[in-house]
C-alpha cells in the first residue's frame, strides 16, 4: 500500500564575516548526547524540507503539510522540547531576544515547547512552506489580525483548538511552561494543504560546494541572543551552544544540525516591534559538512523560498539533515578559531 502511494507521489543587508582567526578543523570531541542529523539506511522518496530519504514508517509524513510552531528562546525556557525533531528552525529576533520557529514535516514530537507568541515576522516566514499549519499562545491584536488574513497561514493557535491541546507544565516558570505536540496540532490539518516545496538544493553524496573551506565554528547574534555553532567530527553535524553552555533538547540532547544558513537580514518596525524584512537579497553563510562558504541569499517575493547563491554564481548546495536558519540582524558573525571551537567541545556544561 505505501509503495504503491510513493509511486503515485513521485508524479538584506549585511557585510562579509569578521574572521576572527584561522578556519583549521583540528577539534577534540567528548561524549556529550547528540541526536543524529541524519536517518540510518533511508530508502524513499527524499522529504522536501531535509533531501533525506524516507523509510517505511516516514512515508505517509510526505503527504502532509508542514507545521510551525513559535517555541520560546529565553533562558527560562531552556532546555526546550523538540528542536531535534524539527527539519528546520528559524531563529528570528524579538524584542531584545530572540525566539524560534520550529518547522516540522517528516517526523514528530511528543513534546514541543514552551510555545510563546507569533510576531509580524511570522506570516512572510510562513509562506515559504506553502501553506503550513501554525502553533503560537498568543499576540497583540495587531499581529492576530495579520496572522488571521494571510490565507496561506491554517491557525492552530491555544485558542482556536480544543482544551488541553496545549497545557502548562512543571519544570518551568510560566509564562515558559506551555507545551503541546506534531500529533495534536496535525489533527487539525485541512483537506487541501499540500506538503511543503523543498527549500534548498541539496548535495549529492561526496559532492563539496564551490568555493567552500574548512571551518571550526561561527558564533552570531540574534537580536540579543548569542549562539555557537561548533562542527562535531564524531557526529558529523555542527553542535549549539547558547548563553555559554550548550543547548540542549530535553528529549535527545545537544542541539545539532547538518545545516547552518546565515542570513543577514534587514529589521524594520523600530525596537517594538522588529519585523524581518525577508523578501529582498543579502549576505549569506552557509556551513555544511564541515566547511563554510559565503554568498548571497535572494527572496523575489513572499511566495518563493530563498536562493542561496555562491561566489561561483551556482546555487550552494546544502548536506541533507536538518537546517538552521539565522535571521541575524546585519552581520553579527564571526569565524571561531580552532582553539575555542575545541575548548567549547571540551567544556561539559
Amino acid at each position: 500500500m505505501i509503495t504503491a502511494l510513493l509511486a503515485a507521489s513521485a508524479c538584506s543587508a549585511g557585510a562579509k564575516v569578521h574572521t576572527a582567526a584561522s578556519t583549521s578543523t583540528t577539534t577534540t570531541s567528548t561524549t556529550a548526547t547528540v541526536a543524529p542529523t541524519t536517518t540510518a539506511v533511508p530508502t524513499g522518496p527524499a522529504a522536501p524540507l531535509t533531501g533525506l530519504p524516507t523509510s517505511n514508517d516516514q512515508a505517509l509524513t510526505l503527504f502532509r503539510p508542514a507545521l510551525a510552531v513559535k517555541v520560546d528562546n529565553s533562558l527560562e525556557a531552556m532546555p526546550q522540547s523538540g528542536l531535534n525533531a524539527a527539519d528546520i528552525v528559524i531563529e528570528i529576533k524579538v524584542e531584545g531576544i530572540s525566539r524560534l520557529m520550529v518547522v516540522f514535516q517528516s517526523h514528530d514530537a511528543g513534546q514541543v515547547g514552551p510555545t510563546r507568541s507569533a510576531r509580524y515576522s511570522d506570516p512572510n516566514i510562513l509562506a515559504l512552506f506553502g501553506k503550513p499549519l501554525f502553533g503560537w499562545s498568543g499576540a497583540n491584536d495587531g499581529v492576530t489580525s495579520a496572522v488571521s488574513a494571510a490565507p496561506w497561514i491554517v491557525n492552530v493557535n491555544w485558542d482556536r483548538v480544543g482544551a488541553g491541546e496545549y497545557y502548562r507544565r512543571s519544570g518551568h516558570p510560566a509564562p515558559h511552561n506551555l507545551y503541546t505536540s506534531t500529533t495534536t496540532l496535525y489533527r487539525h490539518a485541512q483537506q487541501g494543504q499540500q506538503p511543503p516545496p523543498a527549500q534548498f538544493t541539496y548535495l549529492s553524496p561526496g559532492a563539496t560546494t564551490a568555493g567552500a573551506s574548512p571551518a571550526a565554528g561561527v558564533s552570531l547574534t540574534v537580536g540579543d541572543t548569542p549562539s555557537s555553532w561548533v562542527w562535531d567530527a564524531a557526529t558529523t553535524s555542527w553542535l549549539r551552544w547558547q548563553y555559554g553552555v550548550r543547548d540542549r533538547d530535553e528529549a535527545s540532547g545537544q542541539v545539532s544540525a547538518a545545516n547552518v544558513v546565515i542570513l543577514a537580514t534587514r529589521y524594520g518596525g523600530g525596537s517594538l516591534t522588529p519585523t524581518a524584512l525577508t523578501v529582498g537579497s543579502g549576505h549569506a553563510i552557509v556551513l555544511s559538512n564541515g566547511s563554510m562558504v559565503e554568498g548571497t541569499w535572494n527572496r523575489p517575493s513572499i511566495s518563493s523560498q530563498y536562493r542561496l547563491t555562491g561566489p561561483d554564481g551556482q546555487p550552494i548546495g546544502l548536506t541533507p539533515g536538518r537546517t538552521w536558519i539565522e535571521l541575524t540582524p546585519g552581520a553579527t558573525s564571526h569565524v571561531l578559531s580552532p582553539e575555542t571551537a575545541s575548548g567549547l567541545l571540551s567544556s561539559g556544561r
